[in-house]
Protein backbone atom coordinates (compact mmCIF):
# COMPACT_ATOMS: atom_id res chain seq x y z
CA UNK A 1 0.00 0.00 0.00
CA UNK A 2 1.12 3.46 -0.95
CA UNK A 3 -0.11 6.64 0.55
CA UNK A 4 0.32 10.22 -0.21
CA UNK A 5 0.20 12.74 2.07
CA UNK A 6 1.29 15.74 0.14
CA UNK A 7 -1.97 18.04 0.15
CA UNK A 8 -2.48 20.90 -2.09
CA UNK A 9 -4.97 22.19 0.42
CA UNK A 10 -3.00 22.21 2.87
CA UNK A 11 -0.92 25.59 1.53
CA UNK A 12 -3.28 28.02 2.96
CA UNK A 13 -6.14 28.06 5.02
CA UNK A 14 -7.96 31.28 5.50
CA UNK A 15 -9.35 32.44 8.85
CA UNK A 16 -11.31 35.55 8.64
CA UNK A 17 -9.74 37.76 6.22
CA UNK A 18 -5.67 37.00 6.82
CA UNK A 19 -4.47 34.03 5.47
CA UNK A 20 -2.35 31.47 7.76
CA UNK A 21 0.34 29.52 5.48
CA UNK A 22 0.91 25.52 6.47
CA UNK A 23 3.80 23.66 4.93
CA UNK A 24 1.84 21.04 3.59
CA UNK A 25 3.48 17.66 4.60
CA UNK A 26 5.62 16.15 1.15
CA UNK A 27 5.64 13.00 2.42
CA UNK A 28 5.41 9.64 0.63
CA UNK A 29 4.79 6.36 3.02
CA UNK A 30 4.42 2.76 2.02
CA UNK A 31 4.41 -0.45 4.49
CA UNK A 32 4.21 -4.59 3.17
CA UNK A 33 1.46 -6.61 3.55
CA UNK A 34 2.07 -7.29 6.59
CA UNK A 35 0.92 -4.90 9.07
CA UNK A 36 3.19 -6.02 11.67
CA UNK A 37 6.33 -5.05 9.48
CA UNK A 38 5.58 -1.67 8.54
CA UNK A 39 8.01 0.61 6.69
CA UNK A 40 7.79 4.15 5.56
CA UNK A 41 9.48 6.06 3.04
CA UNK A 42 9.75 9.61 3.00
CA UNK A 43 11.03 11.75 -0.49
CA UNK A 44 12.63 14.84 -0.64
CA UNK A 45 10.45 17.18 -2.29
CA UNK A 46 11.61 18.84 -5.62
CA UNK A 47 11.17 22.19 -6.15
CA UNK A 48 10.99 22.53 -10.06
CA UNK A 49 10.75 26.08 -11.57
CA UNK A 50 10.56 27.97 -15.13
CA UNK A 51 12.07 31.61 -15.48
CA UNK A 52 9.97 33.72 -17.36
CA UNK A 53 8.27 37.12 -17.57
CA UNK A 54 4.34 37.27 -16.40
CA UNK A 55 1.59 38.81 -18.84
CA UNK A 56 0.00 37.80 -22.62
CA UNK A 57 2.51 40.42 -23.82
CA UNK A 58 5.70 37.89 -23.03
CA UNK A 59 3.78 34.34 -23.56
CA UNK A 60 5.30 32.03 -26.42
CA UNK A 61 8.32 34.26 -26.43
CA UNK A 62 12.02 32.67 -26.37
CA UNK A 63 13.05 34.14 -23.16
CA UNK A 64 9.62 32.35 -21.58
CA UNK A 65 10.36 28.84 -22.46
CA UNK A 66 11.12 28.20 -18.80
CA UNK A 67 7.56 28.87 -18.18
CA UNK A 68 6.80 26.95 -21.39
CA UNK A 69 8.35 24.11 -19.90
CA UNK A 70 6.45 24.03 -16.39
CA UNK A 71 3.09 24.23 -18.45
CA UNK A 72 3.86 21.12 -20.08
CA UNK A 73 4.69 19.17 -16.64
CA UNK A 74 1.60 20.56 -14.92
CA UNK A 75 -0.74 18.73 -17.98
CA UNK A 76 1.00 15.76 -18.13
CA UNK A 77 1.36 15.38 -14.01
CA UNK A 78 -1.85 16.30 -13.71
CA UNK A 79 -0.64 19.52 -11.79
CA UNK A 80 -2.87 22.40 -11.23
CA UNK A 81 -1.16 25.55 -10.93
CA UNK A 82 -3.74 27.73 -9.24
CA UNK A 83 -1.87 29.51 -6.04
CA UNK A 84 0.35 32.16 -5.72
CA UNK A 85 2.98 31.97 -3.23
CA UNK A 86 5.86 33.90 -2.42
CA UNK A 87 5.49 36.25 -5.42
CA UNK A 88 5.02 32.96 -7.89
CA UNK A 89 2.65 31.18 -9.47
CA UNK A 90 2.58 27.16 -7.97
CA UNK A 91 0.90 23.99 -8.17
CA UNK A 92 1.71 21.10 -6.02
CA UNK A 93 2.01 17.27 -7.18
CA UNK A 94 3.97 14.57 -7.77
CA UNK A 95 5.84 12.42 -10.33
CA UNK A 96 5.15 9.06 -9.63
CA UNK A 97 5.78 8.46 -5.46
CA UNK A 98 8.12 11.40 -5.84
CA UNK A 99 6.14 15.21 -4.17
CA UNK A 100 6.88 18.03 -6.58
CA UNK A 101 6.28 21.77 -6.03
CA UNK A 102 6.08 23.66 -9.79
CA UNK A 103 6.46 27.66 -9.72
CA UNK A 104 6.49 30.32 -12.22
CA UNK A 105 7.87 33.24 -10.77
CA UNK A 106 5.51 36.53 -11.19
CA UNK A 107 8.27 38.90 -10.44
CA UNK A 108 9.60 39.50 -13.73
CA UNK A 109 12.75 37.86 -15.08
CA UNK A 110 15.12 39.33 -13.19
CA UNK A 111 14.21 39.33 -9.41
CA UNK A 112 12.74 35.67 -10.13
CA UNK A 113 15.56 34.60 -7.15
CA UNK A 114 12.95 36.67 -4.41
CA UNK A 115 10.45 34.22 -5.40
CA UNK A 116 13.10 30.83 -5.38
CA UNK A 117 14.91 31.77 -2.31
CA UNK A 118 11.72 32.02 -0.68
CA UNK A 119 9.89 28.71 -1.50
CA UNK A 120 13.11 26.62 -0.85
CA UNK A 121 13.26 28.16 2.42
CA UNK A 122 9.78 27.31 3.41
CA UNK A 123 8.83 24.23 2.10
CA UNK A 124 12.93 23.50 3.26
CA UNK A 125 13.77 22.19 -0.14
CA UNK A 126 17.84 21.10 -0.17
CA UNK A 127 19.90 23.00 -2.72
CA UNK A 128 20.11 19.62 -4.92
CA UNK A 129 16.29 19.01 -5.92
CA UNK A 130 16.30 22.62 -6.98
CA UNK A 131 15.64 22.08 -10.56
CA UNK A 132 16.07 25.73 -12.69
CA UNK A 133 14.71 25.48 -16.01
CA UNK A 134 15.30 28.51 -18.69
CA UNK A 135 16.40 29.53 -21.73
CA UNK A 136 19.66 29.73 -23.15
CA UNK A 137 21.31 31.00 -26.31
CA UNK A 138 24.41 29.83 -26.48
CA UNK A 139 22.49 26.48 -27.83
CA UNK A 140 21.14 26.05 -30.68
CA UNK A 141 17.25 26.38 -30.73
CA UNK A 142 15.19 23.79 -29.17
CA UNK A 143 18.62 21.79 -28.32
CA UNK A 144 18.53 21.15 -24.38
CA UNK A 145 21.17 20.15 -21.31
CA UNK A 146 20.38 19.26 -18.22
CA UNK A 147 23.35 19.75 -15.70
CA UNK A 148 23.96 19.29 -11.93
CA UNK A 149 25.51 22.29 -11.24
CA UNK A 150 26.84 25.42 -13.69
CA UNK A 151 27.13 29.39 -13.45
CA UNK A 152 25.13 32.41 -14.51
CA UNK A 153 26.45 33.24 -17.88
CA UNK A 154 25.00 36.26 -18.93
CA UNK A 155 21.34 35.68 -17.68
CA UNK A 156 20.38 37.86 -15.10
CA UNK A 157 17.29 35.32 -14.04
CA UNK A 158 19.73 32.67 -13.10
CA UNK A 159 21.62 35.43 -11.64
CA UNK A 160 19.41 36.62 -9.16
CA UNK A 161 18.83 32.63 -8.69
CA UNK A 162 21.88 32.45 -7.64
CA UNK A 163 22.56 35.61 -5.64
CA UNK A 164 18.91 34.92 -3.41
CA UNK A 165 20.54 31.29 -2.60
CA UNK A 166 23.47 33.03 -1.19
CA UNK A 167 25.94 32.70 -4.47
CA UNK A 168 25.55 28.82 -4.35
CA UNK A 169 25.57 27.27 -7.68
CA UNK A 170 24.99 23.71 -7.14
CA UNK A 171 21.86 23.07 -8.25
CA UNK A 172 20.43 21.36 -11.14
CA UNK A 173 19.31 23.13 -14.15
CA UNK A 174 18.17 22.13 -17.31
CA UNK A 175 18.90 25.06 -20.01
CA UNK A 176 16.90 25.50 -23.56
CA UNK A 177 18.56 26.08 -26.69
CA UNK A 178 17.18 29.30 -28.12
CA UNK A 179 20.29 30.15 -30.69
CA UNK A 180 21.69 33.46 -31.08
CA UNK A 181 20.90 37.04 -32.35
CA UNK A 182 21.14 36.93 -36.20
CA UNK A 183 23.58 39.90 -37.79
CA UNK A 184 23.06 42.97 -35.38
CA UNK A 185 20.10 42.35 -33.85
CA UNK A 186 19.59 43.57 -30.51
CA UNK A 187 19.55 40.82 -27.52
CA UNK A 188 16.74 41.97 -25.25
CA UNK A 189 14.66 42.25 -29.17
CA UNK A 190 15.86 38.71 -29.75
CA UNK A 191 14.69 37.80 -26.80
CA UNK A 192 11.60 39.21 -26.24
CA UNK A 193 10.80 37.69 -30.14
CA UNK A 194 8.16 35.01 -30.47
CA UNK A 195 9.58 31.30 -32.56
CA UNK A 196 9.18 31.58 -36.12
CA UNK A 197 7.10 28.60 -37.11
CA UNK A 198 10.06 26.27 -38.13
CA UNK A 199 11.89 27.39 -34.49
CA UNK A 200 8.09 26.85 -33.18
CA UNK A 201 7.93 23.39 -34.19
CA UNK A 202 11.11 22.46 -32.68
CA UNK A 203 10.66 24.22 -29.26
CA UNK A 204 7.18 21.97 -28.94
CA UNK A 205 9.26 18.74 -29.55
CA UNK A 206 11.95 19.72 -27.50
CA UNK A 207 9.53 20.84 -24.44
CA UNK A 208 7.95 16.92 -24.99
CA UNK A 209 11.74 15.70 -24.66
CA UNK A 210 12.83 18.02 -21.66
CA UNK A 211 9.41 16.87 -19.64
CA UNK A 212 10.56 13.28 -20.11
CA UNK A 213 14.12 13.75 -19.03
CA UNK A 214 13.05 15.82 -16.03
CA UNK A 215 10.90 12.85 -15.17
CA UNK A 216 13.62 10.94 -15.47
CA UNK A 217 16.32 13.25 -12.92
CA UNK A 218 13.56 13.15 -10.51
CA UNK A 219 12.95 9.30 -10.08
CA UNK A 220 16.49 8.29 -10.48
CA UNK A 221 18.84 11.15 -10.15
CA UNK A 222 22.09 12.66 -12.44
CA UNK A 223 22.03 8.56 -14.16
CA UNK A 224 23.30 7.20 -17.54
CA UNK A 225 20.00 7.93 -18.74
CA UNK A 226 20.94 11.91 -18.19
CA UNK A 227 23.76 11.39 -19.96
CA UNK A 228 22.66 9.59 -22.95
CA UNK A 229 19.75 12.64 -23.06
CA UNK A 230 22.64 15.09 -23.48
CA UNK A 231 24.45 13.40 -26.09
CA UNK A 232 21.25 12.90 -28.00
CA UNK A 233 20.22 16.21 -27.90
CA UNK A 234 23.83 17.74 -28.63
CA UNK A 235 23.97 16.04 -32.20
CA UNK A 236 20.17 15.60 -32.41
CA UNK A 237 20.45 18.01 -35.59
CA UNK A 238 23.65 16.68 -36.94
CA UNK A 239 23.91 14.89 -40.44
CA UNK A 240 25.22 11.91 -40.85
Amino acid sequence: MICSTYTPSSIYHFHAVRPVFRKPRFRVCSSTSSENDRFKIEYTPWLIVGLGNPGNKYHGTRHNVGFEMIDVLARKEGVLMNTIQSKALIGIGAIEEVPILLAKPQTYMNFSGESVGSLASHYRVPLRHILLIYDEMALPNAVLRLQPKGGQGYHNGVKSVMGNLDGRRNFPRLSIGIGKPPGNMDMKAFLLQKFSPWERKQIDEALEQGSEAVKTLVLSGFTQGISRFNLVQKYKFHKV
